[in-house]
Formats: C-alpha cells, sequence, structure tokens
C-alpha cells in the first residue's frame, strides 16, 4: 500500500468520533495491530503514521535483494496466530514452489503485509474506519483532552490512544571509540550505505549478527571483488537453521505458530520452578542439550522448545541474574535462537572458505582517517581481552571503508530520537528493566517515572523487550497484535466515555 495518494492532516485536530487510536509506525508491529483491530470491528478510527512511503516494510522487510531471506520458515510466518498456514497459502499464489519449510525473500513478506491489510480494510463488514498518514512523529504528548501527535512538517494529530510500534527505527548503536573520518563510516541501516565502494579494497564490518549477513550476502549479489572482514566483541555469527521438508514443517507446532522439533525435558518436564540464577540457566540448557544429543536429537530441538517458555523464564529471574545473563550469556543465546536461512549460512561459509570473509573477536579501539579518503580500524583480539594468553598486539585494518552494523540500540534512552526524548523527559515513559526498551505492564500500556501505567499509550513488538526479551520476531508480535485488539477497544472507550465495549455494542 502506497501512502502517496493518503492525505496528510495539517489542521490542529482529525476525527474526534468515534474514539481515534493512532498507531506510529507502519512497519510489521505497527501493521499486525492495524490488521488486527480492523478484523475484530473495533468501534474506533485508526490513524496509522509511517514515515515511508509504503506500509508493512520497516527496516526488516525494506530490501528490494531477494537474496535477503526470512530466517523463519514460511509455516512460522503467518500474520494470524489463529490461522497459522495463512502466509504459506498467500506465497504460493506468488510462488507456486513454496512451501510450509521455505525461507522466502523478506521483500515478499513485505508484500504480504501490506496484502493482509488491503484485504482487511476491504471486507465489507468492517466497523472500523481506517487513515494513513505519512509523516514522521517527533512527539507525543498526553493532554486532557486527548494525545498530541507532532509531527516533523509541523502537522498534528490528535487521538485518544496511541500504540508505538516503533519496531527497530530508533537509531543504530554506534561503537562508543569510533571516530568519524570524512565519510569512511557508514552505517547499514542507511540508505546507499553500500554504493560506490572502492573496487578491490577491502571493507570492515563492524557486528557479526544477522545484520552484518545481510551486508556480506548484499556485497556478494552486488559482486563486490574485496575482502570482507567482519568485527564483534565474541566473533560469533549466527547459527543455521537446518532445512525443514514441507510435511515437516506442517506437522511440528512448537510455539505460537513457530515450526520447532519434539519439546525438550527443559520445557515439558521440569519439576515447576525455572532455575533462579543465570549460572543455574545456563547449566540447565547445556545439560538438554547434553541430553538431547544423547538421544540422537539435535540442539536446535532445546533451543526451540524453550521459545513458548522464554518471557516467563526472563520474568521470573531477579533482576541481577537478568543483568548478569544479559551481560554474558545471552548473546550466545541470540546466535543459537535467531538463525541464518540453510541457503545463506551456506553462502557465508563458502565465502569464508575462499578467504573473501573474515570473521574476528575483538574489540574495536578506534577508527581514523585511513589513506585515500578509507579508514583504519583498530581492534584488540579477543585472547587479550580476556586476558587468558599475551595475545597478538592490537590489529589494524585499513579498509576502504568500515560499516556499523550493530543494529538498533536497546537503550532508547540514549538513542536520540525526539519522540522518545520527550516521552522520558516528561515522564510519561521510562525505560525497561536493564534500560531495555520502555516500561510496559502485561497488557503492553507504558509505565512512567512514577510507576503507574498509562490510561492512553501502549508499546508493541521490539519496545517490550526489557520486560519480555524475546519480542523482535513475527510469532510473538502477531500475539501482541491479537491481544491489544481484545483489550485496547475496551480501554480506550473506557476513558472516552466511561462505558465497555459491549455496552457500546
Amino acid at each position: 500500500m502506497s501512502l502517496e495518494n493518503f492525505p496528510t492532516f495539517p489542521a490542529a485536530r482529525i476525527g474526534l468520533e468515534p474514539p481515534t487510536v493512532a498507531i506510529v509506525g507502519g512497519g510489521a508491529s505497527g501493521l499486525l495491530t492495524a490488521a488486527q483491530l480492523l478484523r475484530h470491528r473495533a468501534p474506533v478510527r485508526i490513524v496509522l503514521v509511517e514515515e515511508r512511503p509504503r506500509l508493512g516494510r520497516g527496516v526488516a522487510y525494506d530490501t528490494t535483494c531477494d537474496a535477503h531471506l526470512l530466517n523463519v520458515p514460511a509455516a512460522g510466518m503467518s500474520a494470524y496466530p489463529d490461522d497459522p498456514g495463512h502466509f504459506t497459502h498467500w506465497a504460493r499464489t506468488r510462488r507456486p514452489e513454496a512451501h510450509a519449510g521455505s525461507f522466502l525473500p523478506r521483500r515478499l513478506y513485505g508484500e504480504y503485509l501490506e496484502w493482509c491489510l488491503d484485504q482487511e480494510i476491504g471486507e465489507p463488514r468492517r466497523r472500523t474506519t481506517f487513515t494513513a498518514v505519512r509523516g514522521r512523529v517527533t512527539g507525543v504528548a498526553p493532554a486532557p483532552d486527548g494525545v498530541r501527535l507532532d509531527l516533523a512538517d509541523g502537522g498534528t494529530v490528535w487521538a485518544d490512544t496511541v500504540v508505538l510500534a516503533l519496531g527497530n527505527s530508533a537509531a543504530p548503536a554506534r561503537e562508543p571509540a569510533a571516530a568519524e573520518p570524512g565519510g569512511a563510516v557508514r552505517d547499514a541501516w542507511q540508505a546507499g550505505a553500500l554504493e560506490n565502494l572502492p573496487p578491490g579494497r577491502p571493507v570492515a564490518l563492524v557486528g557479526t549478527g544477522l545484520t552484518a549477513v545481510d551486508v556480506i550476502v548484499s556485497l556478494d549479489e552486488a559482486g563486490f571483488g574485496g575482502k570482507i572482514h567482519a568485527v564483534s566483541r565474541r566473533g560469533l555469527l549466527p547459527r543455521a537453521h537446518q532445512p525443514v521438508p514441507p510435511a515437516v514443517a506442517l506437522l511440528l507446532t512448537g510455539g505460537p505458530g513457530q515450526p520447532t522439533s519434539a519439546p525438550t525435558s527443559l520445557s515439558d518436564e521440569r519439576d515447576g520452578a525455572w532455575p533462579r540464577t543465570a549460572r543455574a540457566l545456563v547449566a540447565t540448557l547445556r545439560a538438554e542439550v547434553d541430553r538431547a544429543a544423547a538421544a540422537g536429537r539435535d540442539w536446535r530441538t532445546v533451543v526451540d522448545g524453550l521459545r513458548p517458555h522464554t518471557q516467563a523464564l526472563w520474568a521470573s529471574l531477579p533482576e541481577p541474574e537478568r543483568a548478569r545473563l544479559h551481560r554474558h550469556a545471552l548473546r550466545y543465546w541470540e546466535v543459537h535462537r535467531h538463525r541464518m536461512a540453510p541457503e545463506i549460512a551456506e553462502r557465508v561459509d563458502a565465502l569464508r572458505r575462499s578467504g573473501r570473509v573474515e570473521i574476528i573477536a575483538g574489540r574495536v579501539v578506534s577508527i581514523t582517517p585511513g589513506l585515500d579518503g578509507g579508514a583504519d580500524l583498530a581492534l584488540r583480539p579477543r585472547r587479550r581481552m580476556t586476558g587468558s594468553s599475551p595475545g597478538p598486539a592490537d590489529v589494524v585494518i585499513e579498509a576502504a571503508t568500515v560499516i556499523r552494523c550493530t543494529g538498533p540500540t536497546e537503550r532508547l534512552a540514549s538513542a536520540g530520537d525526539p519522540l522518545l526524548d520527550g516521552l522520558f523527559r516528561r515522564g510519561d515513559a521510562r525505560p525497561g528493566p536493564l534500560g531495555l526498551g520502555l516500561d510496559v505492564d502485561r497488557d503492553g500500556r507504558l509505565v512512567g517515572e512514577g510507576g503507574r501505567p498509562s490510561d492512553t499509550l501502549w508499546a508493541v513488538g521490539p519496545l517490550r523487550r526489557g520486560a519480555l526479551l524475546e519480542t523482535t520476531s513475527v510469532p510473538e508480535i502477531r500475539e501482541q497484535a491479537a491481544a491489544l485488539a481484545r483489550v485496547l477497544p475496551d480501554s480506550v472507550l473506557a476513558a472516552q466515555s466511561g462505558s465497555t465495549l459491549e455496552e457500546a455494542l
């Protein structure tokens, strides 16, 4: 759905009746929330505000490269929790060879999300009014007569309730030691980051996660001939999914719509209590992997079997233990949990074997201007960081360009986003546990400085990371969107008129 033909609203206020729900962000989180509200025929007006020209893309699906694949099989990517085959069936109308175990292009999934919204908007029995506004929200301020959304172009949108669905659109994280030598340091998330690279000269990537994998694949697709050095503190690449045959993908249902293998004893045979320390949890997980191997099962069965319980497990840990887990072990969990599609893993492995890609474990010490407009990246190898041995001296990579692939910042208080800065400054929001994301209650209401959940401000998707940990993938976000569609209309109607949804109907 293109936003080019939707009107903008410079006027002081739009839509007072019925009550208005404004969704800030038109990526996967925002679109899934809008689609669920429409599907539930909620007696509200939806105003969705998105700065990109098309809905359903966000950062994740705004790619034109078909080599950028989903890192979840098609069977786990339905927009609707109660219809797990929805995406697979749609994908077959575009690609007849697609099946439940296919790892399909992310571009295609963006089209699917857009189609889902179009279908809900066109539903003849729909009672919910939908309007899309193209613009960037720079401020959200609750007021006695509603919530004011300030747009970057000077426009204003008024609503009764606001759902923040910012996804991963906050400012990307930056290496604190990185200087800015004349244009030789780029962010992978910015448009044109991989354009006009000097042919044959090496590039350095800061980060070795899924963003770095995307960059490696993009450079290979473009025929880049230079060497690619990818650096992170632990030098860990995401692990690979196993190929999922169609019949298996249809049968396996571990987690909300997510294909997996047989449940593990950690998730289904525990004695009623989760481990209460980070050390005990890691030890238990390792023991489960050993038990799986002894039974002839792959470690992936343990990781995927734990997925439906991860949020409850995270919440059950005392905050000091969460901090310890986050600091020492979470990266190891993430590379096993958020895996590469098999085809992508094979491609990256081939590039490593050929010597075109090198993965380095170490800490970036500095980035300084190099020769011919390039950049010199100095790093301290991990062996020196850990002190396990004297190790080699600091290494300098003479690169044509350094590309930051560290992804979005988890600590939104330092993201530099004017919308979030304003919420923090007024006390309408506060950082979540460990400073991650935003603090929310169990339904997704923002919790402000006083500790009281908001009546008008909600969050969905990655913004809930501190409270939930696992909240960045579609299977989790669609559950949140469905839950919001059940409780939010009640809340907004009660706030506006003191009546419940049932009374209004």
